[in-house]
């Protein structure tokens, strides 16, 4: 009987530790996941911001794609593109604000008409001020020149 009743708390003690061991493990797995679907998430608005900053491109090659002549071409880079600020209200990109900026150069070449160089920057910006945790902005460029 004295062999017995010394063994009496092994059992407990394993238990515990089981238990233990157990919980930590359950953390780890909430951390992994709540950090993973953080992650999906900041991945996806990241590439919304991309696609809404190449919206802003897009829309300022087509105003000076489609310009009638070269001065009209060089008034839209100068009045409308550049600085300009809008929102976009379409599904998926609600709530991204545009600031399209564009330069342009003109080049001589001999023989030729002068050509000029559109430089056209497009920034998305979404979820407040930088440092806030749903901010996100992608910036992208492009260069045209116009036949």
């Amino acid at each position: 009987m004295n062999l017995f009743s010394r063994q009496q708390g092994f059992s407990l003690i394993s238990a515990i530790f089981i238990l233990i061991v157990l919980a930590a493990l359950g953390a780890y797995m909430v951390t992994i996941g709540g950090t993973n679907r953080a992650t999906t998430s900041a991945a996806m608005q990241g590439a919304r911001a991309y696609q809404a900053a190449r919206s802003g491109i897009e829309w300022a090659v087509y105003l000076v794609l489609t310009a009638s002549d070269k001065d009209t071409a060089r008034t839209n880079c100068d009045t409308t593109i550049n600085g300009n600020n809008f929102t976009l209200n379409v599904t998926g990109l609600n709530g991204f604000t545009i600031n399209t900026l564009c330069g342009y150069t003109r080049h001589s070449q001999q023989g030729t008409d002068n050509v000029t160089v559109y430089t056209i920057t497009s920034t998305a910006t979404s979820g407040g001020s930088y440092g806030d945790i749903d901010f996100v902005q992608r910036r992208i460029s492009a260069t045209i020149s116009p036949p």
